[in-house]
């Protein structure tokens, strides 16, 4: 008996081998995270806001268009995660306010209300979020009220325009499949993607001299901060992608 309660407690205190940690860090980080979203929900969407404002902007200027990870303008990504942090208690309201005014229960209402969402999403809410965006940054910047409002004039078409070419099919997976305390989440996480594709877009619209193509040039995602100083002298400025350019969130 004392051979076998000796060999219970070795196995039961051997500790965690490499593998099965590997293994509980993304169960047991999701685990803590779902916590986290029923005790507090709009401070833990709020962090995941600021988190994915900061990474988004920094890969844009780094990895999405082929910089040394290091060569980035931490001031421009700082402000960013500023705007993510403002913006994540109105983004959880405006869930809680589409989920309150088109519920999706039943079959009819359900798919109704879902295309009513995708509609309501990709024109009030994205173009007064984008707005917002816009003029913040400018005004972080050091821009004036009015040069940051024509600045929102200047760029919201061309990115209500682009966002339409993407958006609308990411929410049917959002508003269909992704339970409404993830959305936040995984717009957050698509817009990585996004932020990819625009910054890819954005470097094929730069010619060979470093000047924009003005007539295939993405105002979407180019220029909304000014860059480094470094930048400045070298005559080109990396493009700063709208990080939620679809829908912030």
């Amino acid at each position: 008996q004392g051979v076998f309660v000796f060999y219970i407690d070795k196995g039961m205190t051997r500790g965690w081998s490499p593998g099965e940690i590997t293994m509980r860090i993304p169960l047991d980080t999701w685990a803590s995270y779902e916590n986290s979203l029923s005790e507090k929900p709009v401070a833990t969407k709020t962090i995941i806001n600021i988190v994915i404002y900061l990474l988004g902007d920094w890969l844009s200027q780094t990895l999405f268009t082929g910089k040394n990870v290091l060569d980035f303008d931490a001031g421009r990504t700082l402000k960013n995660g500023f705007v993510g942090m403002c913006f994540g208690p109105a983004v959880h309201e405006y869930y809680e306010f589409s989920d309150w005014i088109l519920p999706v229960e039943g079959v009819t209402m359900g798919v109704t209300n879902r295309a009513f969402k995708i509609l309501m999403d990709q024109t009030v809410y994205l173009s007064v979020k984008c707005s917002i965006y816009i003029l913040a940054i400018g005004i972080l910047n050091g821009d004036g009220v009015g040069s940051s409002a024509e600045n929102v004039k200047n760029r919201i078409k061309p990115i209500m325009f682009t966002a339409w070419k993407f958006w609308p099919l990411v929410h049917c997976v959002t508003y269909g499949l992704i339970p409404a305390r993830h959305r936040i989440l995984w717009v957050n996480s698509v817009d990585l993607v996004w932020n990819a594709i625009l910054a890819s877009k954005a470097r094929d619209d730069v010619d060979e001299d470093g000047e924009e193509d003005n007539d295939n040039s993405i105002v979407v995602e180019a220029s909304l901060a000014e860059g480094t100083e470094k930048e400045e002298a070298s005559g080109t400025t990396a493009p700063e992608v709208v990080v939620a350019g679809g829908t912030p969130a």
